[in-house]
């Protein structure tokens, strides 16, 4: 009988020494995040410096669409050139000792594009295809607060909570391939009306490409491959800075544009929120605005 006692109470032990390390793998711990406030470096123009419409050349895909959506919808943090994180539209982020659950806190009073504010649901319904994809799932702990939870540890989740976006959440409204300034954004107003991006593949020939910078008509614009020795002579005079990027494209900047500085290891990443245009007479608006 006492051997029995023993056992018994062995086995009550075991489970509950059990149940103890399971909560201990499912406790939460804080992830260092900056606190991002200077994602969005504020532009500084003179009066009428705000109001241009910029025009860029740059050729369609992948990138130029990753570089849009940077633009108008953003994600829950980012990380810096350093290699540092930050919190973006997430204010904090936690994670599980076990790597499987994850606790996404949102910024407060941030104002999407529709008028309303941010809040769990709406980047629950923004991210749970993705999550899903992951074979994890995501609920709603309150209307800050989320739970991210995985059958298996996730691979490289941070990174991924930097690539997924939340649409509507960004400085600058989507219409296509063209950019207009959402005037209520929580971190300020942009120093641009807005931007244009022409994809035109007949513009990216050498001596169209080319013309337009002495024209001064691209506020940037992309190289597009081979230029003509006469034609790179005529830009090389023009007012424009030549920025090379990690993926091997030039960007060619023009030097009355201010503040716009390129992401060159990630060009995709570049924001256009801090930039003003520094004369006058940039760029060309097609539109008379």
């Amino acid at each position: 009988m006492k051997a029995r006692t023993v056992l018994a109470a062995l086995l009550v032990l075991a489970i509950l020494g059990g149940a103890g390390y399971l909560v201990y793998l499912d406790t939460l711990i804080p992830v260092p995040l900056a606190a991002g406030q200077d994602l969005f470096v504020k532009a500084n123009p003179d009066f009428g410096e705000d109001a241009a419409r910029l025009e860029a050349l740059m050729p369609a895909g992948q990138g130029l669409e990753a570089f849009l959506a940077a633009q108008s919808d953003l994600s829950l943090i980012e990380q810096d050139p350093s290699g540092a994180w930050a919190g973006q539209l997430a204010s904090g982020l936690e994670v599980s000792r076990h790597g499987r659950r994850w606790r996404i806190t949102l910024r407060e009073g941030w104002r999407m594009q529709n008028g309303s504010t941010l809040d769990a649901a709406q980047v629950q319904a923004a991210l749970r295809a993705e999550v899903a994809a992951l074979g994890g799932e995501i609920r709603l702990v309150d209307t800050g607060t989320l739970d991210l939870r995985f059958k298996q540890r996730p691979k490289n989740l941070r990174y991924r909570l930097a690539h997924w976006r939340v649409p509507g959440s960004g400085p600058f409204i989507r219409k296509d391939h063209t950019l207009l300034r959402f005037d209520a954004f929580t971190r300020g107003k942009a120093g641009v009306a807005g931007l244009t991006v022409i994809t035109d593949s007949s513009l990216m020939e050498s001596r169209a490409w080319a013309e337009g910078l002495v024209a001064g008509r691209w506020a940037w614009a992309v190289f597009p491959g081979n230029i003509a020795p006469e034609d790179m002579a005529k830009v090389r005079l023009a007012p424009y800075d030549e920025l090379r990027m990690k993926d091997g494209s030039v960007w060619f900047l023009s030097r009355r544009l201010r503040r716009l500085r390129p992401n060159t290891a990630d060009w995709t990443g570049t924001r256009i929120f801090g930039a003003w245009k520094g004369a006058i007479d940039l760029p060309f608006d097609p539109l008379g605005l």
